[in-house]
Order: structure tokens, then sequence, then C-alpha cells
């Protein structure tokens, strides 16, 4: 079995026009076309049984309507979990968090550059916090956007100053910390208690040896993820493959490891 942990997809409505602008805007070619039905078929094609789906809310008054959305997207597709948004500005963000929490949303997904805030500021602190509070995970953009100029609000050495404030809470760091700040990834998180995605780190960090930094984070906190349409799922999965790793320790990395955090009742879905 394979989760990918880190994925993205659009209504179709709209799909076109998000996936023209983020690619113009980030440089970035695309793998699939940013629909729903898209993602599947890369899936698919590549082997992966189960997608995480991370959206974001770029304004408030999105909250809401995209939650609903995803919400939709789980009822109708036992292969997909969908994570919920929420803007740092949206008004009615507790009774949102608990809305989700009370449809069986796993998680929460932020992306401090999209939302226009430092990961560490203390005014996020309650919304973790009320996160937290219900048993959910909260997953971080960590490191470069490429649509986007420095400074750059969530760093390997930001991200780590909230691990400490909510030491034991269920944090995900995307891109293995930090995409471009994989140095800061080292110094600051490897060995932490945080679980880190594997998407935009194959083929990206010129790293001899990623078997080793695996183990000595902990390969029960490594998750497989690709940040598709923006990676080729099939190329992900064969660079996973092609490490020096036991079957064991791949188990763990391309679903065990998700089983545990998601829950069994969610992955359970899938079967």
């Amino acid at each position: 079995m394979i989760i990918d942990f880190h994925t993205h997809c659009f209504p179709d409505e709209l799909a076109p026009r998000a996936m023209s602008k983020l690619s113009q805007n980030s440089g970035m070619p695309y793998y699939h076309n940013g629909t729903l039905s898209g993602l599947k078929e890369s899936a698919k094609k590549s082997g992966i049984d189960m997608c995480v789906v991370l959206p974001i809310a770029t304004k408030p008054q999105q909250t809401r309507t995209i939650n609903r959305w995803a919400l939709s997207v789980m009822e109708e597709n036992k292969d997909i979990i969908c994570f919920g948004t929420v803007h740092p500005e949206f008004d009615k963000w507790k009774e949102e968090i608990r809305w989700l929490k009370e449809n069986g949303f796993a998680g929460i997904k932020f992306h401090p550059d999209y939302q226009d805030f430092f990961v560490d500021d203390k005014k996020m602190y309650p919304i973790y916090d009320a996160i937290f509070q219900n048993d959910m995970v909260i997953l971080f953009h960590s490191g470069v956007d490429p649509a986007f100029m420095p400074p750059y609000h969530c760093t390997p050495k930001k991200l780590h100053k909230v691990l400490k404030d909510f030491s034991g809470a269920k944090i995900v760091a995307a891109h293995m910390g930090g995409y471009k700040f994989f140095d800061k990834t080292l110094e600051c998180l490897i060995g932490e208690d945080v679980y880190l995605d594997t998407s935009f780190f194959f083929g990206e960090v010129d790293i001899q040896n990623p078997e080793k930094i695996f183990r000595n984070h902990g390969i029960d906190i490594i998750l497989f993820a690709t940040d598709s349409p923006w990676k080729d799922q099939k190329r992900e999965v064969e660079y996973v493959n092609s490490l020096r790793l036991s079957e064991e320790e791949k188990e763990k990395i391309f679903w065990k490891n998700a089983q545990q955090l998601l829950g069994l009742k969610i992955v359970h879905r899938a079967k």
C-alpha cells in the first residue's frame, strides 16, 4: 500500500485557471491537470492507493467554501483524505475547527506564505492550541515557495520554536522540513519530534545518503509525499523504492507512518 501524504487538486471549474496562475507564478511545470480526476488517474498509474489532499484558503472568506468542498470529496471518494483549511483572519475559526473535527477531518494545512503569517507568531498560538486540543494534525508548508520572495514565513528555525512550545503535538513539516533550507533542517529539525514529508526532497537536495538522514531523524516519522501535481508521482515512488532501505522501512515511509498518524479509522476507509 502507498499513501501520498501531500497532494493538491481543485474543483473542475477552477482547476484550469488555478493551475495556469500557479504555474506561471512559480515557474514550475505540472504533471496532471489539477482536477480530482487528474489526481486519481495519476495516483492509479503510479501505484498509489490513497492521496491526502491539502487545500489552502488564501482569503478568509474562502475557508468555509473550501472545507465544504473537501468534505464532499471525501464523502464521494474512499481513496481521498482531505485536510481542512483555516485562514488566520477568518473570525469564526473556533467554530470552523470544531466543525472540521466533527466531520472527520484529521488535520489542517497551513501555508504561512500564502496566508501571510510567520509560523512562530504568537497570534497563531490560540489557533494551533485549539487544533491540538481537538487531537488534530497540523501540516505546515516549510521553506521556500517559488512564487514568493524572502522573507519566508516558515523556516526550520522558526518551526523549531513552535515544536518546543507545543511539545508532543502532531506536527508535519512539508518538504523535509524546509524546501531549499535543508541545511537548516539538519541543524534544527532532524531528531526532533516532528513528522517530515518527502515532497520536493528527492532530486532536489544534493545528498549522497538520504537513508542515513531518514534513520537519524527516525524512520517512524518520515511520510511519503509528492506535492502532486507539481511532481511526478510515479517518479517519486521509484525514488523511495531505489533507496537502500529494508522492506519494513519502506513500508513505514510509504503508508504505515501515515496510518499511525491519521488513525486506523480514516485509513480503513480505503479498504
